[in-house]
């Protein structure tokens, strides 16, 4: 059976092209992600959502499964002084997305703002 769910058909409503894969309905993260796509880990984007002190518009930075999420790097890149990572259950709450399923394309019309590591820029699709 096909996966389907929002993401897919946002994809397809807008005509891009792309593979879905079925994954354990367990929390996965990106190296497990990885492992079981038998892909390098650095292929596998997560996902992690970030709060800020003194805006409601919260976080996505997408990058690569084996990086770390470098805060003041992001807190600058975004002219902000400070931002924060929640735990797992506010990242849910902000979300309504369980952990090892938050898609940037799920939250599209939610006041997030998105980032993404420049390391994608190095993979065509």
């Amino acid at each position: 059976m096909a996966v389907s769910n929002n993401v897919t058909r946002l994809l397809q409503n807008r005509g891009v092209p792309f593979v879905a894969h079925e994954l354990p309905p367990d929390k996965l993260g990106a190296l497990e992600t990885a492992d079981i796509l038998s892909i390098q880990p650095e292929l596998v984007f997560k996902t992690i959502v970030l709060t800020r002190d003194h805006s409601k518009r919260h976080i996505l930075a997408l990058l690569p499964g084996t990086a770390q999420v470098d805060l003041k790097k992001v807190a600058r890149a975004l002219e902000d002084k400070k931002v924060r990572l929640p735990t797992e259950r506010e990242a849910e709450r902000l979300t309504d997305l369980q952990a090892g399923g938050i898609s940037p394309l799920a939250l599209l019309h939610r006041p997030f703002s998105v980032i993404l590591d420049t390391e994608a820029l190095n993979h065509p699709h």
